[in-house]
């Protein structure tokens, strides 16, 4: 396993910047464990060599952190009192190793339950866009929904998966004006649905795998 050796610029300690954790900040920099400071407050001669010192794992993991925020939703859950402030951080920092959005997050740590953030969504109207080129399609799920269901909705389903109270739903659309007519029918009635908006490139390809398939349905 790769490791990266840094001092500290706030207390001096050496620390293995791989294993550290990343901080909630706009633009996240490492945390030292001894004196829990991360290094946004550091000189930009600092930032800037760890950055281009660094290796790829790391700024990947700040990539990923930072593609799956969404700060909109975190300070509306914190003004509408559905989460803490602890809650919101310790979310937040889960997300520099898992690929999930931060309501799935508070979730699946117990600070909502599945409703709550269903209905959340649904009152504020908020859906997130996801970035496709981390998945691959999973014909299965595609045929337990029905092939020519997701091509007559134009929906892409991402991932299925379950908690203790339901089955999650994960399902990407290029239009928002699409997610109405498929929350309303009985095919997801069963299901707890999270919809994303994917981008026109991304979604492309995934729709047209899709559309193959329901070809090779018809032969």
């Amino acid at each position: 396993m790769e490791e990266y050796l840094v001092e500290c610029w706030n207390c001096a300690a050496t620390y293995d910047a791989v294993d550290a954790v990343l901080c909630n900040h706009p633009n996240p920099t490492t945390v030292c464990p001894f004196c829990l400071k991360c290094f946004c407050g550091a000189g930009d001669e600092f930032r800037s060599r760890f950055w281009r010192e660094c290796p790829q794992c790391l700024r990947d993991r700040r990539e990923l952190l930072l593609s799956h925020r969404n700060p909109r939703l975190g300070e509306m859950l914190l003004r509408a009192g559905r989460i803490t402030p602890e809650a919101l951080n310790e979310a937040v920092e889960k997300q520099a190793f898992m690929r999930k959005p931060l309501g799935e997050i508070l979730v699946m740590m117990g600070a909502l339950t599945l409703e709550e953030l269903s209905l959340f969504l649904a009152d504020q109207k908020l859906v997130e866009q996801i970035d496709l080129s981390m998945f691959k399609l999973d014909h299965r799920l595609v045929k337990r929904l029905g092939v020519a269901y997701c091509v007559v909705h134009r929906m892409v389903p991402i991932e299925l998966y379950r908690f203790a109270d339901g089955e999650i739903l994960r399902f990407a659309v290029q239009s928002a004006d699409r997610i109405p007519a498929i929350k309303c029918s009985h095919v997801m009635r069963d299901f707890v649905l999270i919809p994303y908006l994917a981008l026109p490139e991304q979604f492309k390809p995934f729709f047209q795998e899709i559309v193959a398939l329901a070809r090779d349905n018809k032969d």
